[in-house]
């Protein structure tokens, strides 16, 4: 990908609006409007045939006439004359485009045919396109509002650090609006709509280098190159740049209308939960949680570290406070003797010296014990982060929030105050601080620790670079079963995979051969790539004793497979084993995301109550070890009262081997092995494994 290809599109020096307008109501009125109300800096030159003015620039019948170099054209005419003004600015040698107009794939087949026309012809010329059906963008620091949206039309643009991305432009003008209403500045703003050319991974690379760009939120309906997208995250994560996403499509409902909406199909949504975890993420559940997030990320130096003191001007609110770091994954340690003798100190003699902290009503006759205390914790360095709460107190709220940034001043560690009444001068001193103000005690904690739990990423191992993923694997071609039997002897021989000791058989006739060398109990299973799931059909029997009851079983099965039409490899008998633990193993490929590794608590018990995470290869031994203790039920493979413990390390040495095997061979769709069972000597064997090829 060109690192520069977006220069031009976000900093041009010169723009072109094609559908120039005087009037307002229209997408090219507006454009000039909004262009020459903010403070960009370059010439802006309308096209329009039919005017010789328009808002009292000099009007330009057709591109072409424009006799100085142009980096960006905007385009806002009908979807039926788009092609033919897209060719004309290629043609004069274009930089950027933005394409306005909609009546594209998200309208109907005529529209997405029209739409790839458009794509293959700005693909040719390799000139980046945003759109179309979108809103353009906006470039606070060079005064850029190329874009058609009411939402900026009676305010003014700020410049900042932070930058967004959105698959919808209505949620990019929400976000605008609440952004700077809240005063922070934008960098980069970006309604990538219909994503014909640039699709929001480009842009998040784009961004992760921006060095304007300080924090990255995205609206994401459905990622298109999730190639692109893993590497730009992966550097975000080496350069500590956060990103926050708000994805839609959470529940299956919510994921067609997001495909409805932009054309495009949305990934199942757990995938995507594993994919942000994974690199480092931070998937807000609002806006508002992402502007929070974004006020802590932006005024205070964020550092990892789960160690939380908490400092309140009355009781009960630092116990709710404390409920809410705990419940947000902070912890909240004792006070060292250190502590507690230096506080003893300052506090009065009814006060505790404990953590959450309660500096009682003192502060009334004395605002600056709350500095002093602040102070005394600040120095003893035994915290990652601090939170004040203080509630009301009108006639004490200069002095207090003076005392507060008075006590952390020599602070390199993030503290967020809860302010509970609104008292604006304490709440504007703060700010003017940089330390963010909260009103109430939820978003507060919450973007405290999403902000820290962020940090945490940063230093920690970095993901392996993964094998580029083509972009046309397609997951929806055909794709074969194997049957259990040509499954387990496929990945025992390509990955030494052990089994059962069993045989096959075709007629209940060659049982008591071939079963001869095999010791009971039996379990006996129809083979049949169309009866994957044998369990509740009559396809598999446990616990058979002897031959007698082998045969019969084997007979019966044969005659379910021939009553019911189905194709038959033969009966598969093997030898009962006792395992004490039962794990689900599987790989797939998502088409967008990459291949991705299922482990899970194994047996039946998956369908009821699912216990399984998620990670997308490449992952080392120690990043699939650390899969096995996220499970909810890991305590119980760690030796669980005394009990025998799972053999996690030769289990995730099998797993491995597995993931070595499924990237090294493409033509392997997926593998599903459950349960994967460690018998009671230790040995890790596949007692049930499907193996889909491609076709």
């Amino acid at each position: 990908m060109d690192k520069g290809r977006l220069n031009k599109v976000l900093n041009p020096k010169s723009i072109a609006v094609i559908g120039a307008s005087d009037d307002l109501a229209k997408v090219g009125g507006r454009v000039i409007h909004l262009l020459r109300r903010g403070t960009f800096p370059g010439p802006i030159f309308p096209v329009n045939p039919k005017r010789e003015q328009v808002q009292g620039l000099r009007c330009h019948d057709s591109i072409g006439a424009i006799t100085q170099p142009v980096d960006l054209c905007i385009v806002a005419v009908a979807a039926s004359d788009v092609q033919a003004q897209v060719q004309q600015c290629l043609d004069a040698g274009i930089g950027g485009l933005i394409v306005l107009s909609s009546g594209y794939a998200e309208q109907d087949n005529e529209g997405a045919q029209r739409q790839a026309q458009l794509a293959e012809l700005v693909g040719r010329y390799n000139v980046p396109m945003i759109g179309p059906n979108c809103l353009g963008v906006m470039n606070g620091n060079n005064g850029l509002v190329a874009s058609s949206t009411f939402s900026i039309i009676d305010r003014q643009l700020l410049g900042g650090t932070l930058s967004f991305g959105t698959q919808s432009g209505a949620i990019g003008t929400y976000w605008l609006d609440m952004v700077l209403a809240a005063g922070f500045g934008v960098a980069n703003w970006v309604s990538t709509g219909n994503e014909a050319d640039v699709d929001l991974a480009e842009l998040l690379d784009y961004l992760v280098d921006d060095q304007q760009t300080s924090v990255i939120g995205l609206y994401i309906e459905g990622i298109r190159n999730g190639d692109l997208f893993r590497r730009a995250a992966i550097r975000a994560l080496a350069k500590k740049k956060p990103i926050l996403v708000l994805k839609a499509g959470r529940s299956n409902i919510g994921a067609t209308a997001a495909a409805s909406h932009t054309g495009a199909l949305a990934g199942e949504d757990t995938l995507y939960q594993a994919f942000f975890e994974q690199y480092g993420i931070c998937r807000v559940e609002s806006l508002t949680e992402m502007l929070d997030v974004s006020r802590v990320l932006l005024m205070q130096p964020v550092q990892p570290g789960r160690r939380t003191c908490v400092v309140s001007v009355s009781g009960g609110a630092g116990v709710l406070v404390t409920d809410a770091a705990i419940s947000n994954g902070l912890d909240i340690p004792e006070f060292s003797p250190e502590i507690k003798a230096s506080l003893r100190n300052i506090l009065p003699d009814f006060a505790t010296a404990q953590n959450p902290l309660d500096v009682t009503a003192q502060i009334a006759t004395d605002p600056d014990l709350l500095g002093k205390v602040l102070g005394v914790l600040v120095a003893s360095g035994e915290f990652d982060e601090m939170i004040v709460f203080c509630g009301a107190l009108g006639n004490l709220q200069q002095p207090l929030a003076e005392s507060i940034i008075h006590g952390i001043e020599n602070w390199d560690r993030p503290c967020v105050v809860i302010w509970q009444a609104n008292r604006p001068v304490a709440m504007k001193l703060l700010a003017d601080a940089g330390i963010p103000v909260f009103s109430e005690i939820p978003p507060a904690v919450a973007a405290l620790a999403r902000a820290t739990r962020m940090a945490g990423h940063w230093y920690k191992r970095p993901p392996e670079e993964p094998p580029s993923l083509p972009r046309s694997n397609d997951s929806s071609a055909a794709a074969i079963s194997l049957t259990e039997n040509e499954s387990k002897a496929f990945l025992e021989s390509r990955a030494g995979l052990q089994r059962p000791r069993g045989v096959l058989v075709r007629s209940s006739s060659e049982v008591g051969e071939k079963i001869r060398q095999l010791r009971g109990p039996f379990a006996v299973k129809l083979q049949s790539p169309q009866l994957l799931h044998k369990s509740g059909s009559g396809g598999v029997l446990l616990n058979l004793a002897d031959v007698a009851e082998v045969t019969q079983a084997v007979a019966n099965m044969l005659q379910l497979g021939k009553s019911s039409l189905m194709d038959c490899e033969g009966v598969l008998v093997e030898e009962m084993l006792s395992v004490q633990f039962e794990f689900l193993v599987g790989l797939r490929r998502d088409p967008v995301l990459g291949p991705v590794l299922i482990v899970g608590r194994g047996g039946v018990s998956v369908e009821v109550d699912p216990d399984v995470v998620r990670a997308f290869l490449p992952l080392s031994e120690d990043d699939v070890l650390a899969l096995f203790g996220r499970l909810r039920t890991s305590r119980l493979y760690s030796g669980f009262r005394g009990k025998q413990a799972a053999p996690l390390a030769d289990m995730v040495r099998v797993v491995c081997s597995l993931a070595t095997l499924f990237q090294s061979d493409d033509t392997i769709r997926e593998i599903e092995i459950n349960p994967l069972g460690c018998e009671a000597r230790g040995a890790v064997v596949a007692l049930d494994a499907t193996v889909w090829l491609a076709a």
